[in-house]
């Protein structure tokens, strides 16, 4: 049966201190307005980002428990979660058991009932004791008689009942003052809070539902609501903390997550629109003859997949509107290949093209990579990056403010006010997770509303492109070139370290070359240069001695190196200088050596799937069989779990879901990043359907009303307002 919450919110003229305090609490004031905040305890919910009502009440629980009805003591076993209702009949000690202090209180079993109780003088009756760890305050805290109802683990040793205690609260308490512990009923369980115990904070969330005057409903236009069968938001917030059932709280779940995404997709729909503006001057329509000679210039065969986004892309450019595209796959997909007939495009068409990578290692990658493309074009591209000479970064700029058609390729250096372009058509972005909006933003605008490609080698689940780039036309390259085959990957202990050396030795002796990445470094220790160089200089003496003292010629690269001695090393190891390349993270993405065909990954528990899947797409660059051992100091359940997942499958977007369940979109792609809203009821995989409706709702919002201006429609514009570019917690 629903909860009746009509009347916790009704309107009273204030009688008494009590009620003033009530009538001061809103959605937007501070928590100290609820009765028991003041300011240490305000303080401890700081910190978990908790400061005000409404924040408070959009603090959900991540999961529930299905607490059952009272129990009877003789139907219960050992290490049996238990709800009882009990009688304390004595004074309660504390002793210590080892360094752990404990506290006993003798008290006597009662009958399930709320309205009866078994008469426990008889010593046949069943007595419990009360057990509570470093709570020694509990000793004092129970006088004989004061009847409890408790929730805890049950101990029986022979004769002996023993329970210790989760949660305890005075039976028949005041109806307005404590929630209860939800016997027969869902419990929320939330994430812990250092200084809140779970019974006060679901003390404190019911006294907000129940003195808050004002809620945002309108949110969710009424219209809306209606239509998409929602219940109010006071009811669904009730139901989401103290539901009367699973059906009901799936119910209010619904209403809370379609706003989310309703705010996350109306955000994203507007910035869609702010975008096709029509402008004049951006189109870059060519004659088919021109596709044709870039194809045929290739030295491969392009794969269907990547035919069709080339088609895609050349779609966009010819349109009136600046496109607005991301294009993402599977590593070794090939999608440089189509990045470089945008940027040809618009030199074809007598205009400038540039692309941002996040490191000037890639960037120099790419470089050479459209040199090789581009050159039997006639297109010679530059390169721009904050370790160049001066001036040769002088000369560059010369040439982008001169206004001669180029490609220029570089890092976050192009966006600096010292690089002025004079007609920027297209911009493409790589790795496009490793910049935020404002970098992103702050390319575009170096011309008049230029082309924007965005590309990422890390395949995006739907949903979570969806989300993130909702105002983006999405393009999937899901094919590779044919010839490639998965990289067999093996997942060992530390202990193990040998196996790891002898691929090594192997595929060197076969003619191959291989790659050792180092683990992260943890924050405070020593840097990530200083951790690669003490491992190659280790694997030095271990190749050695394992390969009975014939060594392998080693390289080293990492982050902190100058530009050019990186360069000089990874130009040996490309020439075949170097058979074993031990590197940092910098070789995550835009590497391209086909000869290298094995890879030791240390500490792979450090890594998220994704990033590990990125690092061993390095050695899958031909078709010779190409090798992957990953090596763990972890003995946690979990994390092995996880990185078996490697060892299953070599499907990017099959491992982008995992990382996504596993670490949640917040870790793997910062919503703040992108300048939008976080979601905090969303699941982004299983909630898809409602993440479809929404953004056509919002879309369909902005059709009817671009401003947002009608009286049903603003508090959505002020929402939206208040918090951009970050998180927005329904603010009013």
């Amino acid at each position: 049966m629903r909860r009746d919450t009509t009347r916790s919110h009704k309107t009273k003229q204030p009688r008494s201190k009590k009620a003033a305090r009530a009538a001061e609490v809103s959605w937007a004031a501070p928590i100290t307005a609820l009765k028991g905040v003041g300011p240490a305890r305000a303080d401890t919910f700081a910190a978990a980002g908790i400061n005000s009502i409404g924040d408070l009440l959009t603090y959900y629980p991540y999961r529930y428990k299905d607490r059952p009805r009272l129990h009877r003591i003789d139907e219960l076993t050992d290490g049996q979660e238990a709800c009882l209702r009990v009688r304390v009949t004595g004074k309660g000690s504390n002793f210590y058991r080892g360094r752990m202090r404990m506290t006993q209180v003798p008290a006597v079993a009662m009958a399930p009932q709320q309205d009866s109780a078994l008469p426990l003088e008889d010593a046949a009756e069943p007595r419990i004791t009360l057990r509570w760890f470093n709570q020694p305050y509990r000793a004092e805290q129970f006088e004989p008689g004061t009847e409890l109802v408790i929730v805890g683990r049950m101990r029986l040793r022979g004769e002996k009942t023993a329970v210790v205690v989760q949660e305890c609260e005075r039976a028949n308490p005041d109806p307005t003052g404590s929630p209860g512990l939800g016997i027969g009923k869902l419990v929320p369980v939330y994430s812990k809070i250092e200084g809140i115990s779970p019974t006060l904070l679901r003390k404190l969330i019911r006294q907000a539902l129940d003195t808050c005057q004002e809620l945002p409903e309108a949110l969710v236009p009424p219209e809306l609501a209606s239509d998409r069968g929602l219940m109010s938001l006071r009811d669904a917030l009730w139901q989401t903390h103290f539901p009367d059932s699973g059906e009901v709280q799936e119910a209010a779940r619904k209403r809370l997550v379609y706003q989310e995404l309703l705010l996350l997709q109306l955000e994203l729909a507007r910035r869609q629109r702010a975008v096709k503006v029509p402008t004049t001057g951006v189109g870059l329509a060519l004659e088919e003859s021109a596709r044709d000679e870039y194809v045929g210039a290739l030295p491969f065969e392009l794969t269907a997949a990547q035919k069709r986004v080339l088609e895609e892309i050349s779609a966009d450019l010819a349109g009136p509107e600046p496109a607005h595209r991301l294009v993402h796959g599977d590593v070794g997909s090939g999608k440089t290949v189509v990045a470089a007939w945008a940027l040809y495009c618009a030199v074809r068409a007598g205009k400038q093209a540039a692309m941002m990578a996040p490191t000037e290692l890639l960037a120099e990658q790419h470089y050479r990579t459209f040199c090789a493309l581009l050159a039997p074009l006639e297109v010679q591209p530059l390169l721009l990056t904050g370790s160049l000479p001066e001036p040769t970064k002088a000369q560059v700029r010369e040439h982008l403010a001169g206004g001669e058609p180029v490609v220029v390729v570089g890092t976050h250096a192009l966006f600096q006010p010292a690089v002025q372009f004079s007609d920027l058509a297209v911009a493409v972005i790589d790795e496009q997770h490793r910049f935020g909006l404002q970098q992103r933003m702050a390319l575009a605008e170096k011309g008049l509303r230029p082309n924007v490609i965005v590309m990422s080698a890390t395949p995006i689940p739907r949903t979570l492109a969806l989300t993130l780039y909702g105002d983006f036309d999405i393009s999937v390259i899901d094919e590779l070139p044919p010839g490639r085959r998965p990289v067999q990957t093996r997942l060992l202990p530390d202990r193990k370290r040998k196996t790891a050396l002898k691929l090594l030795v192997e595929q060197v002796a076969a003619g191959h070359q291989a790659y050792v990445v180092c683990p992260l470094v943890a924050e405070g220790k020593k840097t990530d240069a200083e951790a690669a160089t003490q491992m190659y200089e280790s694997l030095q003496a271990e190749l050695a001695a394992f390969a009975g003292g014939e060594a392998a010629a080693l390289g080293l690269v990492h982050g902190q190196m100058r530009a050019q001695q990186r360069e000089d090393v990874m130009a040996q190891f490309r020439a075949g200088e170097i058979q074993i390349l031990v590197s940092t993270t910098v070789v995550e993405v835009g590497v391209d050596v086909p000869n290298a065909t094995a890879m030791v990954v240390f500490n792979a528990e450090r890594f998220g799937l994704a990033q590990l899947h990125q690092l061993r797409g390095r050695v899958a660059r031909s078709g010779a069989q190409a090798h992957c051992v990953l090596l763990t100091a972890s003995k946690t359940p979990e994390v092995i779990d996880r990185l078996r997942v490697l060892e299953e499958t070599s499907d990017g977007f099959k491992i982008a879901e995992e990382d996504l369940k596993r670490r949640g979109p917040g870790e793997m792609v910062g919503l703040a990043q992108h300048g939008l809203p976080d979601v905090h009821m969303a699941a982004l995989l299983t909630d898809t359907p409602t993440l479809v409706v929404a953004r056509e709702d919002a879309r369909s919002l902005l059709e009817a009303d671009p401003s947002l201006d009608a009286p049903e429609h603003r508090l959505l514009r002020r929402a939206l307002q208040a918090q951009q570019p970050t998180d927005i917690k329904w603010t009013v």
